[in-house]
């Protein structure tokens, strides 16, 4: 019985078997060249870098500790808050004039005080949190070391004037058309109009109370306090006072 129903393997002779692995051989070859099918497979989804490294923290702006690399929110695209160290040097050019008190005029600033007090009005105009010191007279648009260095035309054009002499002028210069009451900290301090470049002034002018200022004025010797504390207990005293 095993030799009528043997094994193809038994029936076929020795040609045969070489024939197949030839073949066999061949076909293996042929797969090893063949370039591999395409497969389909469901696209997978990256989040883009925007939305992986949003995280609940960006949702509410906050103050950075870098004063040099602001950072951005990754859900708003808004700038956050921080803190931008600035140094400026600045070259002022006095021209000549006589002391202040042997200015024939100086009695038109007297007065002007005299009458401010009368009135109620010395205090500082911007009269928010930031405001300390005691109150002082600024010479808003033209400083008595420049009245010899202004064009009195267009000062009659910026701020719609007509003075028919230079005495009309040097009185105005001494008048409440050119002065205005700022506290010693608006003044000449921390955040003094004559320490803060214009531009970022005219924020803590109209400042909001609560808010942190604009700009404040660092003595030299306090700079690297500040680029090094973050803590408000070890900050100076103007900025744990901006902060609060």
């Amino acid at each position: 019985m095993s030799k009528l129903f043997g094994s193809d393997e038994e029936e076929i002779g020795p040609e045969e078997k070489h024939r197949r692995a030839a073949e066999a051989k061949k076909e293996e070859e042929a797969e090893h060249h063949r370039p591999a099918a395409k497969k389909t497979a469901a696209k997978k989804t990256v989040p883009s870098q925007s939305r992986a490294s949003h995280s609940h923290d960006d949702d509410e702006p906050k103050r950075t500790s870098s004063p040099l690399h602001p950072t951005k929110s990754a859900a708003t695209g808004n700038t956050l808050a921080h803190d931008q160290m600035m140094t400026v040097h600045i070259l002022t050019h006095v021209p000549e004039h006589a002391p202040r008190e042997d200015d024939p005029h100086y009695h038109l600033f007297e007065q002007a005080k005299a009458r401010l007090k009368r009135q109620g009005m010395w205090k500082c105009i911007i009269n928010d949190d930031l405001c300390e010191g005691d109150p002082e007279l600024h010479h808003t648009h033209v400083e008595f070391s420049q009245i010899n260095q202004v064009d009195e035309k267009k000062i009659e054009q910026a701020l719609g004037l007509h003075f028919e002499t230079d005495e009309d002028f040097q009185k105005w210069a001494e008048s409440p058309g050119n002065l205005e009451v700022l506290c010693a900290n608006h003044h000449r301090a921390h955040y003094g109009i004559h320490v803060i470049p214009g531009p970022l002034w005219e924020a803590l002018r109209f400042h909001k109370t609560g808010t942190g200022p604009a700009a404040e004025f660092v003595p030299a010797d306090q700079v690297d306090d500040v680029k090094n504390d973050d803590d408000d207990d070890k900050k100076p005293a103007s900025r744990a006072k901006a902060s609060k």
